[in-house]
């Protein structure tokens, strides 16, 4: 298993495929950025591939047996943040510890001020795309506060199929690494109807989330864009997380950036190999590193 944070985690994991069988990996950005290397690496070594995100894992449940080509469309689900019932123009001011505080998992600081803009729901879409090789325009988001249905496969054949467990890595983790061995259990035993119970599913609202409008940028094939888009983000998290920035400075600035031409230039061309990706992702942070951004 390989859960490495970041693009640092991409060759431990194409390494690793050399002497697996199976590889189960719970790190979105080296599949997003890396992921043409690490197929040809899987195809080379005849390696199983098992994706850990719980989004990506209930996809991949979903889809057994199923014909690819029988899919209609896929829905990734997200909680809507700590946020999601507040007024845009009340956030400006937002404090970073209350932006951590995500309203059903216990994640890591980056990853929660990405859950709360959506933008990690964003590269969950990214990340899906290539895994499950699908045209982008197949996967939607929709909002589900309770957190409790993972992905929703909608099949052209009229069945709609969707996971649903607790909001715990535990169950993803434990099912990838014990798959086929009966003797697994989960401690939890119950279905939580009062979960299931009127579920509650809303359309994201792009004026709050303008984030997904990104997606309208992803190309065919694999670019330097979802590289960009990755770094500028980080960077912009980082600056907000240490006070640099205002809350929603974060698209604002991401927005911007994203299409200038010292960057837009590099969205048709593809990395050939690793180290490609790292000298972009350098070429990125000092382009940043000397740009002025207004403090609070």
């Amino acid at each position: 298993m390989c859960a490495i944070s970041g693009l640092a985690g991409l060759k431990p994991t194409i390494d690793a495929i050399k002497y697996s069988k199976t590889i189960a990996v719970a790190n979105k950005e080296s599949i997003i950025c890396g992921w043409q290397f690490i197929k040809r690496a899987l195809i080379k070594n005849k390696t199983k591939f098992i994706p850990i995100d719980s989004e990506h894992f209930s996809i991949w449940t979903l889809l057994k047996n199923q014909n690819i080509k029988n899919v209609k469309r896929i829905y990734l689900t997200a909680s809507g943040g700590p946020f999601f019932n507040k007024k845009k123009s009340s956030l400006i001011n937002i404090k970073p510890q209350y932006a951590l505080k995500h309203p059903n998992w216990k994640m890591g600081k980056k990853i929660s001020i990405d859950s709360a803009t959506l933008m990690n729901k964003v590269l969950e879409v990214i990340e899906a795309r290539k895994i499950f090789d699908l045209d982008i325009n197949k996967f939607k988001i929709i909002i589900h506060p309770k957190s409790y249905i993972h992905a929703i496969v909608h099949f052209k054949n009229g069945l709609v199929k969707f996971l649903a467990h607790d909001t715990n890595m535990t169950i993803p983790i434990m099912n990838s690494l014990y798959m086929n061995h009966e003797s697994i259990i989960y401690k939890e035993r119950n279905v939580k109807f009062e979960l299931l119970n009127g579920l509650n599913f809303i359309k994201p609202d792009i004026k709050k989330f303008p984030v997904i409008k990104f997606l309208n940028m992803v190309n065919d094939k694999s670019s330097y864009f979802e590289t960009i888009l990755i770094s500028i983000n980080d960077f912009l998290v980082e600056k907000y997380l240490k006070g640099e920035i205002n809350y929603l400075s974060i698209n604002t600035y991401l927005k911007k950036l994203i299409k200038i031409p010292y960057f837009t230039r590099y969205y048709k061309s593809e990395p050939k190999n690793i180290i490609d990706i790292k000298i972009m992702i350098k070429k990125v942070n000092t382009y940043l590193n000397k740009t002025k951004f207004n403090e609070n």
